[in-house]
């Protein structure tokens, strides 16, 4: 069965636009941070940047040691997760004044994201949390530096050379900091990167090292290769990161964690439309569909094209898929079909379980995907349908009240 006729041949209907988790592709994937807790004794998080639905972070707790946030509200939800979220652990490049007294009831770690920034805030957070630095190795692996936390000047972190000459020059202007936090990568799938990052931290701070309890290891990396985000996947050689991770227990007595995002939902979620139209311009076919780039912005963000399941580059019907906004470059890009396309057929993006729903906007007024879970047991349960109501309460229409027409 194709994905357009699973999401089709369901008892409960489906309203496109839709995004559909599937939760038992992530508990297929909470089987490595399982692995990692249970063999290299380092404690894994969930980081809520790509993901917040609060349902999945309940069905994912009790595989994990915590979660990960990157603001006050993601803290909130975070510690709201039913059971018990285990602890919450935040860095955030700007902390706000006002917010700082509710993230230290909140969270369990904080990593300044700078010197200044730990100079700021530490005597209003510490002793109730656990305070850490989070240290930029200047080591980069990506060539596109949009994606890249150590590309030149960035914001991301103190730089571990300055770190360094501080530790060694002045060492008490880093008391009071229990543990570092590092994050070098972006959808990665060797991890003799990290482990290379590891021995650069290695190399520059030595001994010094010794003096934290604890270091984040961040996220960035993936445990698979994602497959065709259909049928199955291709595991990477994690042996890089049960080493770097031995080494670091073993040599500075350093607790480990880790804090992987997409790695858990990517190959997990999925955005469901319908095509609404489909005419000729220029010798191509365009097929409009319900759903936008607005619904995956990381397609306009960063200019590729998404998986869409059917597709096969030597199958006869092509199409130009395209939005339903009036942005001219609403455009998801050109694929090919074994079967035609008619208005109400399905179009599924698969691998979109990452950086959909935490971005989606309603440019021209359009709807939000609704939000289904594909349950283990294969059972469709409708989580959250946007309307107008809460289209309406973001400009501030009271009650998300609707006249009608006047006349």
């Amino acid at each position: 069965m194709n994905l357009a006729d699973r999401f089709t041949d369901l008892e409960t209907p489906l309203e496109t636009p839709a995004f559909v988790y599937d939760t038992a592709t992530v508990k297929r994937l909470l089987q490595y941070a399982q692995g990692l807790r249970a063999g290299a004794a380092c404690r894994v998080l969930f980081s809520l940047k790509p993901l917040s639905c609060p349902e999945l972070l309940a069905f994912m707790a009790p595989y994990l040691d915590g979660f990960a946030v990157s603001s006050l509200f993601e803290a909130r939800l975070a510690r709201s997760v039913p059971g018990g979220p285990g602890s919450v652990h935040l860095t955030t490049p700007g902390i706000r004044p006002g917010d700082v007294a509710e993230l230290g009831d909140t969270c369990d770690y904080i990593s300044f994201n700078s010197l200044s920034q730990w100079q700021r805030h530490r005597d209003a957070l510490a002793p109730q949390v656990s305070c850490g630095l989070r240290v930029n190795p200047e080591l980069s692996f990506l060539k596109d530096a949009r994606y890249d936390p150590c590309r030149p000047y960035s914001k991301l972190g103190a730089p571990l050379t300055e770190v360094a000459a501080l530790a060694a020059q002045d060492p008490a202007r880093l008391d009071g900091l229990e543990g570092l936090l590092v994050h070098t990568n972006c959808d990665s799938t060797d991890f003799r990167e990290l482990e290379a990052t590891v021995n650069r931290l290695h190399a520059e701070l030595g001994d010094r090292l010794g003096r934290f309890q604890w270091i984040n290891l961040g996220g960035g990396y993936l445990f698979d290769d994602g497959g065709d985000g259909v049928d199955g996947v291709n595991a990477v050689d994690l042996a890089p990161l049960y080493r770097a991770v031995e080494f670091l227990n073993s040599t500075y007595g350093l607790e480990v964690m880790l804090e992987p995002g997409a790695a858990f939902v990517r190959s997990a979620g999925y955005i469901v439309s319908s095509v609404l139209d489909i005419f000729s311009n220029g010798g191509k076919e365009i097929a409009v569909l319900d759903t936008t780039v607005n619904h995956l912005p990381e397609v306009f963000e960063y200019d590729f094209e998404p998986d869409v399941a059917g597709h096969d580059d030597r199958a006869e019907w092509e199409y130009l898929l395209a939005g339903c906004t009036c942005l001219a470059g609403d455009l998801f890009g050109e694929y090919r079909f074994h079967q035609p396309l008619k208005v109400g057929d399905r179009v599924v993006f698969p691998n979109a379980g990452a950086y959909t729903m935490t971005k989606a906007h309603t440019f021209n007024g359009v709807n939000l995907p609704s939000i289904y879970a594909l349950t283990e047991e294969g059972n469709l349960e409708l989580k959250k349908r946007f309307t107008y109501a809460d289209y309406a309460a973001r400009w501030g229409v009271p009650g998300g009240a609707y006249a009608g027409r006047i006349v």
